[in-house]
């Protein structure tokens, strides 16, 4: 799965964001199809599968101990601490294991490296 599949994914499925578009065509992610864009704070450029600063705000949204670590070999693991459930991903990079579990987290599963 492309990076922005999965980025639009954890908008939507994790996030609960709505993608929408401004009067200058413009994509954003909103919390509300209706309320955007008044008064809110969009998103514009989410991309959590590669941007690290994104990603951390999919943990935060998680409302789960999340857990990631580096390996000897430069890979990710991060593991999401839901109650009676553990998920585990390993990828190439932080973001994409946040994701990826954050994914699998809300019932979603997507290939792992």
């Amino acid at each position: 799965m492309e990076n922005r599949e999965i980025d639009k994914l954890v908008a939507e499925k994790v996030m609960g964001w709505y993608s929408c578009t401004d009067a200058n065509g413009n994509k954003w992610w909103a919390p509300s199809a209706e309320e955007f864009p008044i008064w809110l704070k969009p998103q514009k450029g989410f991309e959590p599968s590669t941007n690290i600063k994104d990603a951390w705000l999919v943990v935060e949204k998680l409302d789960f101990d999340v857990k990631v670590t580096k390996h000897k070999d430069s890979s990710y693991q991060c593991h999401v601490f839901i109650p009676d459930n553990i998920q585990m991903v390993f990828d190439k990079t932080a973001p994409l294991a946040i994701c990826k579990a954050a994914l699998h987290a809300v019932g979603i599963e997507v290939e792992k490296e």
